[in-house]
C-alpha cells in the first residue's frame, strides 16, 4: 500500500490521565474509501482515540497521518478544513420530525 491510499493512520498512540492509560500504543491504518466500525466495552478507550484523531485530546506519545501529512499538533478545526470531522450519537428522535426527516 502506498501512501497515497492510505486516508488516516494512527502511530502507536498513547493517552494518559495522570496514574490511568486510556490508549495505550495503537496503530492502525485505514485506507481510502474504507468503512470502518470501532467495537469495544464501555470504558475500553474508543472515544478517547476519536478525541486524539479528531484534535480534541493531544496524544501522551504517538502520532495521527492524515493523507501522509501528520496532524498531530494541528487543532480540531484545521483538521475539518482538511476532510477530518466527526459525528455524535444522538439517541432519541426530534419531536416534530417523522424518523425519517430525523436522520
Amino acid at each position: 500500500m502506498t501512501e497515497s491510499d492510505i486516508a488516516i493512520e494512527a502511530l502507536d498512540l498513547v493517552k494518559r490521565f495522570g496514574d490511568f492509560t486510556a490508549v495505550d500504543g495503537v496503530s492502525f491504518v485505514v485506507p481510502r474509501g474504507t468503512v470502518l466500525g470501532l467495537l469495544g466495552p464501555n470504558g475500553a478507550g474508543k472515544t478517547t482515540l476519536i478525541n486524539q484523531l479528531t484534535g480534541v485530546l493531544p496524544p501522551t506519545a504517538g502520532r495521527v497521518e492524515l493523507h501522509g501529512r501528520d496532524i498531530t499538533g494541528m487543532a480540531p478545526h484545521r483538521r475539518v478544513g482538511l476532510g477530518l470531522v466527526r459525528t455524535f450519537q444522538i439517541n432519541q428522535l426530534f419531536g416534530s420530525l417523522t424518523p425519517l426527516q430525523s436522520l
